[in-house]
């Protein structure tokens, strides 16, 4: 019986605690404009969240805030016009047929005060008598304080509101002391980074996944990384946290744009450095590096604003034909990026059928929208192939290395998730365990006094974003007091052999 007490007394509370929150968001005549906002808020977000099965949290919304035309195309549509045409609409057409009393301002501040006072009363009363009930509730159901529409879409854009009016913080230098160490090589080295989306290794057939969606990195003598988790579920968060020098539990997104990346470590040292973007930015990542678009090196590879990756074979053949030194790219792909998984494979090269031809995925059986999600890893491992055997074909001048790693994973309906950017404490595991692996030519491996056997013997080791600088540091042989030995994944398997 205590149970359907606390649901009746999680009601109340609710109903109070939005009482509370359109009483002060909505002062004198601003009523119906404000409540038409918050109306449609709260319509938009409880779309989301019932067709995605996604928790918004400010995370989540600085994720959305981020993307491009392209990419939020992806989501529009009627499905979401009738949920606000239902949901925010009708209410909204009573809202502005009722007339507003002509008051004094003296009593229009009583009521505004009365009315926020009634409000934070109910919640009161209605959640005191159960406070142990809410206090393990919301223990045991985190995700629950980020279901409450409009409510979480408000906190979470005041959150984000409050970061950006802190206005410029300090630049913070890291690795000033950064410099080349070993002896001169008679080649330039390229180092390839690709930054995957949204590839989750549960897919992988690398890594174990039954469906054969790797077949021709398989034949490339790769290093496959079984056990990576991501900084972050979203890219968002993900792509500025890998390329710190900090380790997730120190890094924080709202200091990140004013602290110098990996990026600008291995330039200051010496090496070239270039961005490539395939994708809807780098999260300021870039920011001091060269940065270049892949659509211009292949304009045939794009369309209706974005670009396969494919593109981007391109755009390495230019870089390895007028590389003079040392070269660090970075290539950020469009990967696996939802829901329009289907726009990312070449029309006609489906391997796994039937797809979900849709960015409207909630019409899809998830055996379509997994078949679509596998057909995109399986182009991944195309465009992966075709740049090592770019790297391959110029191994006379020059030592190369590829080293692919996603930005986080993907749920393809699993508990009744899709996408990703849950809450990190929230996250299933398939948003947070990510492939990730390396090739290396024979010159870059005799370069680096590589010990495979070694390499291998290590695949299965607990890793993650907090590796990937310090690797790119290390293979760079880059002096710094900022270079963390312990996170360098290549550096007990080098001057072995």
């Amino acid at each position: 019986m205590r149970g359907w007490f606390f649901v009746v007394s999680l009601f109340i509370a609710l109903l109070g605690l939005n009482m509370a929150l359109l009483r002060l968001l909505s002062p004198g005549r601003l009523l119906r404009t404000m409540l038409s906002v918050l109306l449609v808020l709260a319509a938009c977000a409880s779309w989301v969240m019932d067709t995605y099965g996604v928790a918004l949290d400010s995370d989540m919304l600085r994720n959305a805030f981020q993307t491009n035309a392209a990419e939020a195309r992806d989501f529009l549509g009627w499905p979401l016009l009738w949920r606000i045409a239902w949901q925010a609409g009708l209410p909204m057409l009573f809202i502005w047929s009722v007339r507003l009393p002509m008051r004094i301002w003296q009593r229009s501040l009583r009521e505004y005060v009365l009315g926020a006072l009634a409000g934070i009363a109910a919640v009161l009363v209605a959640g005191l008598p159960f406070y142990s009930s809410y206090a393990s509730f919301f223990r045991n159901q985190p995700a629950a304080r980020y279901l409450l529409a409009p409510v979480n879409v408000l906190a979470g854009s005041l959150k984000i509101t409050r970061h950006a009016l802190r206005g410029q913080q300090p630049y913070v230098k890291v690795g000033e002391d950064a410099h080349r160490e070993g002896p001169p090589h008679p080649k330039p080295m390229m180092v390839v980074l690709v930054v995957g989306e949204t590839a989750r290794a549960a897919n992988f057939s690398l890594g174990g996944y039954a469906r054969d969606t790797n077949p021709l990195l398989r034949q490339k003598g790769i290093f496959y990384f079984g056990n990576v988790h991501s900084c972050g579920t979203a890219t968002a968060v993900s792509v500025p946290c890998m390329f710190s020098d900090l380790p997730r539990d120190e890094f924080r997104l709202s200091a990140a744009e004013y602290r110098d990346t990996v990026l600008d470590i291995a330039q200051r040292a010496g090496w070239a450095v270039n961005w490539i973007e395939n994708q809807s930015g780098c999260k300021k990542v870039c920011a001091r590096v060269p940065t270049e678009k892949a659509e211009p090196y292949h304009p045939g590879s794009c369309g209706a604003g974005e670009c396969r990756d494919d593109a981007l074979w391109y755009a390495l053949d230019d870089h390895l034909r007028d590389i003079v030194r040392d070269n660090l790219i970075v290539l950020h792909s469009m990967g696996s990026h939802g829901p329009a998984y289907h726009r990312r494979v070449p029309p006609g090269s489906e391997v796994f059928k039937p797809v979900c031809a849709t960015e409207r995925i909630d019409t899809c059986s998830d055996e379509q929208i997994v078949n679509s999600y596998d057909n995109s890893i399986v182009y991944t491992d195309v465009v992966l192939a075709g740049l090592i055997d770019r790297l391959a074909a110029q191994q006379d001048r020059v030592d190369s290395m590829l080293l692919y790693v996603s930005d986080h994973g993907e749920s393809l309906g699993e508990n009744g998730l899709y996408l990703h950017g849950q809450p990190w404490v929230i996250a299933p595991e398939v948003q947070k365990k990510v492939p990730m692996l390396m090739w290396f030519s024979p010159g870059a491996a005799t370069r680096l006094r590589l010990d495979a056997g070694c390499l291998r013997s290590h695949l299965q080791d607990p890793l993650s974003h907090d590796n990937l600088s310090h690797t790119l540091l290390g293979l760079g042989d880059v002096a710094t007091t900022a270079y963390r030995p312990a996170l360098d994944v290549l550096r007990p398997c080098r001057g072995k052999g």
